[in-house]
């Protein structure tokens, strides 16, 4: 099948990327010390969360990694399922794979100690964004494009059902 080559491609790449930059702000930053990249804006600062999105549930034990367990085969079996179907565009396909690689990769990350590695820092002087990692980036960027998929009429099928009143389809 044609969905699964981009399908694996993207989740194995969001999950490496991810992998990758958390060891790599392990083993480069000091924890809460930021580092400047762009200013104020932009820096990298090593931090730990315990909950899940924005620190929700914080210090939940192992709720939020029974949850998330639990969301991702809930993803994977309605993804696999709407594309099996024909629900979704073929180019939903990539996005897909970066949701599904960005969550596995955080339940992964939270599975050894109960928290995700944080690093990325966003924001303006006192005002920041809560610090996220890659596999964050992956989901949030790819919500948006299924967002956007949603949003964007299927293109006309040739074979349209058309309301009969005594209660049948009629196929045109």
């Amino acid at each position: 099948m044609k969905i699964w080559f981009p399908l694996s491609f993207s989740f194995f790449l969001a999950l490496i990327l991810d992998g990758v930059t958390k060891i790599w702000a392990e083993q480069t930053l000091a924890l809460h010390e930021p580092v400047v990249v762009f200013g104020e804006y932009f820096r990298f600062t090593l931090g730990y969360n315990t909950g899940v999105a924005f620190g929700m549930f914080a210090n939940g034990g192992q709720w939020p990694l029974i949850v998330t367990g639990l969301v991702i085969l809930g993803l994977m079996v309605w993804l696999l399922n709407g594309l099996r179907n024909g629900d979704f565009p073929p180019a939903a396909v990539w996005p897909m794979g970066f949701l599904l690689g960005g969550a596995t990769a955080n339940f992964i990350d939270r599975f050894g100690d109960g928290r995700v590695t944080d690093f990325l820092d966003a924001g303006w002087g006192m005002t920041r964004w809560p610090t996220f990692n890659i596999a964050d980036s992956f989901i949030v960027v790819a919500m948006v494009i299924l967002m956007f998929f949603s949003l964007t009429p299927p293109p006309p099928n040739e074979q349209t059902e058309e309301f009969v009143p005594n209660g049948q389809t009629s196929t045109n």
